[in-house]
């Protein structure tokens, strides 16, 4: 994983694809490079007595990895009317998973947007074609939900909501609370 980690960001938007695809005919020059990394692994394994197996090991697996996810990119590249669309099946789960993963602690469609490395106009549109809500809208709703889960814990105060919430006080947590759920934080706490 840490060997690939240096190319997330620029297979990222391929990954998808690959998955649906994961079997590629391959060049004769493709397998003979691939080849050679799988060959340079065994005989690295091989050494008996080698103080740097494991630097070497890693350095060769990066190699190998970044070969081919170069041949994997070069085919993927060539079919350019999948490159776009593809690019959007990944970055709508990735919104999803990081919503639901950080609706605590941000609350803007731009730090969203910026983690995905699309504009927040463009996120918010697409989630608008596709699930008929912007961004924002569904970061509030799961803001709200993380909300009432804690309010109806009966150790958590308002104030407490507020903070775990990361609202900058009490008061803004309580107006953004009533403009989606109308009623107070307090209200809703009592009714629970």
């Amino acid at each position: 994983m840490q060997a690939a980690e240096c190319i997330r960001s620029k297979v990222a938007a391929y990954v998808y694809r690959h998955v649906l695809e994961p079997f590629i005919p391959l060049e004769k020059q493709d397998l003979l490079r691939i080849q050679s990394h799988v060959d340079m692994l065994r005989h690295t394994l091989q050494q008996k007595e080698n103080h740097f197996l494991l630097e070497m090991l890693e350095n060769t697996l990066r190699s190998l990895i970044l070969e081919v996810w170069n041949i994997i990119l070069r085919m993927y590249k060539q079919e350019n009317e999948f490159e776009h669309s593809f690019r959007w099946k990944d970055t709508l789960p990735r919104f999803l998973y990081l919503m639901h993963t950080n609706c605590c602690y941000h609350h803007t469609v731009k730090w969203y947007a910026d983690q995905l490395y699309v504009s927040p106009d463009a996120l918010s549109a697409k989630l608008k074609k596709l699930y008929g809500k912007t961004a924002n809208q569904l970061i509030s709703e799961s803001l709200i939900e993380e909300a009432k889960v804690c309010l109806l814990n009966p150790a958590n105060s308002v104030q407490d909501v507020a903070e775990k919430l990361c609202f900058s006080d009490q008061a803004s947590f309580s107006k953004f609370f009533k403009r989606y759920c109308g009623m107070s934080p307090g209200q809703f706490k009592k009714q629970a």
